[in-house]
């Protein structure tokens, strides 16, 4: 898995969780930040968070 799979599922995550607040979907958001965190060697899952909305920022520009 690369980190473009971790960003979707960042994204599918909040959304879910947006529209139905369960636990599950929340869960499963901070376990594909902490995968993204590992992959790309960040310190915390703030870096972590950080660095998913600044490649999504790119992506919408481009």
């Amino acid at each position: 898995m690369n980190e473009q799979y971790f960003i979707d599922q960042l994204v599918l995550h909040v959304g879910l969780y947006k529209k139905y607040q369960y636990n599950e979907n929340a869960m499963g958001f901070y376990q594909n930040l902490e995968d993204l965190r590992k992959l790309k060697g960040l310190d915390s899952q703030d870096e972590a968070l950080d660095y998913a909305i600044e490649e999504m920022e790119g992506e919408m520009a481009a």
